[in-house]
């Protein structure tokens, strides 16, 4: 019996379980039937949607890149990963049945790496897009590694497999209930059959719930962590401070910002290259969790700058933190680079503050450290 995708799974189920997906990951998704009719099309990204498929040239590369997943996911590969011509990447996998295609999976709009500002510049003037505008929906674009794009793959591989599998059982089981009609005696043997072997798979789809809810607690790491130095990065510094907002207001424990950044961090990528810059931050950031404590936070706040959470702490004690951190920092060698600095501003939340206006005072004390000098600790007044 030919069975198509939309017969055999439950479309609306599905969307949810993307949309799931979508809200977990940031990632955007699709499938496709074998006709290409979209099924399911979640999160595309507003570069795409706003700019790309608008403007006709632009456009003409959207369905080039489509007709040529499509056309080497027809080969039999397990699944093809593919730069569109207009910049980003796309992923896909053909949903099969017993080797037959029933659709495709899309897993797109992202890059492997931070985007080529001169590159999507001089495709914005080519295509005639507002530049200021093309560059911001750009910046929402999610940067995913190629080693995660590979795990996630091989779990939708095996997801479509089972829930293909398991739906096409489901509609056999559906027939053979309606050909019990005319024969009983052979329905009772069948139904008895096809009890044990949905009894294993819904065993199948319980080691998927495992391993799906394993997979999304890793996507969410990934999603609040810098890829490049294994800090925290500003979403997960916005989901804690709200919660160090509400412990310092209902249960009076003020907490401390320090903000550093490394002096004369553009003359190390301009004489050494970004591959030492990039060692450099790694090694800094490895030096500075060696001295925070383990409740505390070190965030990349952006390039080289980044920002220390030390809840139920005082200014008294996170000076002398960072005079500390700004000691270490001082006598350590750093790989290719030789000796860094760093500067330092710190401040306590008081009464009234709310984030901004706290990181603004942290901000103008780290800004008086550089006037001053450099390599030094400026603490905000009282």
């Amino acid at each position: 019996m030919s069975l198509s995708l939309q017969e055999i799974i439950d479309v609306d189920d599905l969307k949810e379980q993307m949309r799931f997906f979508y809200e977990a990951a940031g990632i955007s998704v699709g499938v496709m039937d074998v006709d290409q009719n979209w099924l399911v099309s979640i999160g595309w990204q507003s570069i795409c949607t706003n700019f790309h498929r608008v403007n006709p040239e632009s456009r003409k590369n959207c369905l080039l890149s489509q007709f040529r997943i499509q056309e080497y996911l027809d080969s039999k590969k397990e699944y093809i990963t593919y730069p569109c011509p207009n910049g980003l990447i796309e992923v896909s996998i053909p949903i099969l049945l017993n080797d037959t295609p029933l659709g495709f999976f899309f897993l797109g709009q992202f890059l492997h790496s931070s985007p080529d500002q001169d590159y999507f510049r001089r495709q914005a003037i080519l295509y005639g897009f507002d530049i200021d505008s093309y560059l911001r929906v750009l910046e929402k674009v999610p940067v995913v590694s190629q080693k995660r794009i590979d795990y996630l793959m091989k779990f939708f591989v095996r997801f479509f497999d089972l829930l293909t599998r398991i739906g096409a059982e489901n509609q056999q089981r559906h027939q053979a209930e309606l050909e019990t009609r005319r024969a009983k005696e052979q329905l009772e043997t069948r139904v008895e059959e096809r009890t044990c072997e949905l009894n294993r798979a819904l065993l199948e789809v319980g080691d998927l719930a495992a391993q799906l809810n394993e997979s999304l607690q890793q996507v969410e790491q990934l999603a609040i962590t810098d890829t490049l130095t294994e800090t925290y990065n500003r979403r997960k510094f916005d989901e804690t401070i709200i919660h160090e907002h509400h412990r310092a207001k209902h249960e009076k424990e003020p907490f401390s910002l320090i903000m550093l950044d490394i002096d004369h961090f553009k003359k190390v990528n301009d004489q050494y290259g970004h591959s030492v810059g990039d060692r450099v931050l790694k090694q800094l950031c490895q030096l500075v969790r060696g001295l925070i404590r383990q409740g505390d936070l070190l965030i990349r706040w952006g390039g080289e700058e980044f920002l220390i959470l030390l809840p139920t702490t005082l200014i008294a004690e996170a000076g002398p933190l960072a005079e500390r951190i700004r000691l270490e920092v001082e006598q350590e060698l750093f790989a290719d680079a030789g000796s860094m600095t760093i500067s330092l501003g710190v401040g306590q939340l008081r009464e009234g503050d709310s984030t901004d206006t706290l990181l603004r005072r942290v901000d103008n004390a780290l800004y008086q450290a550089k006037q001053r000098g450099r390599n030094r600790v400026v603490l905000c007044p009282d």
